[in-house]
């Protein structure tokens, strides 16, 4: 299905405004500690960005800090669970070296399982440590699953693959993507997302996959 001018400019808006909001993180959390002037900077900065607020990292910085200030005041604990979690949410790491390793997966909103392959359907992102995308297609296939290249009301899972494809998981397919099953998600959708370990540790033992 061909993207549209206006989808295309949407999905741009998007993504710079998400891109606006890492960057802010990234300059929040640089030095290690979180100021009580910068979260309410960002909370209001936040408010005040329609697009970024409408994107669901967006969405969920807004929840952790809305939690954090419910009382109006932020306790040492509060302050060192907020960084977690906004360290966390820009995948740092990730944006350094294009891996989703394990220990940059919770930048990710990433499920846990359970996983099962016969009779559902499948969108795999990015690039796998498994092997080509026609691997990876070929062994989700074998295990009788469907492939698709888009999310859709009809998949059940999406796999984010553990190698890399850009610099930073927000741009192209990857925040696209995420972004749509998060979506599906809010609607009431049972669409898993799973980091591609979570991916391989289901898949059967097949004779042709990779190790």
């Amino acid at each position: 299905m061909t993207e549209t001018a206006a989808q295309a400019a949407q999905r741009q808006q998007m993504e710079r405004a998400c891109a606006q909001l890492l960057g802010l993180i990234g300059g929040i959390t640089a030095d290690g500690h979180l100021h009580d002037m910068e979260i309410q900077f960002l909370r209001t900065w936040l408010a005040g960005e329609r697009v970024a607020s409408d994107h669901w990292l967006g969405r969920a910085v807004s929840q952790h800090l809305d939690a954090v200030l419910a009382d109006g005041h932020v306790t040492e604990e509060e302050r060192a669970w907020l960084l977690e979690k906004l360290q966390s949410a820009s995948g740092a790491q990730f944006a350094e070296t294009g891996c989703a390793s394990a220990e940059t997966t919770a930048a990710f909103p990433a499920d846990d399982g359970p996983v099962h392959f016969d009779g559902k359907t499948f969108c795999l992102t990015g690039k796998f440590l498994f092997g080509s995308r026609g691997q990876c297609t070929a062994a989700t296939k074998a295990a009788g699953a469907a492939c698709t290249d888009r999310v859709t009301q009809d998949t059940d899972y999406l796999v984010i693959g553990a190698a890399g494809a850009t610099a930073s998981w927000k741009q192209a397919s990857y925040g696209a993507k995420i972004d749509a099953a998060m979506k599906l998600k809010e609607k009431g959708h049972r669409i898993l997302i799973l980091a591609e370990p979570t991916w391989r540790a289901a898949l059967p033992a097949l004779p042709d996959a990779q190790a």
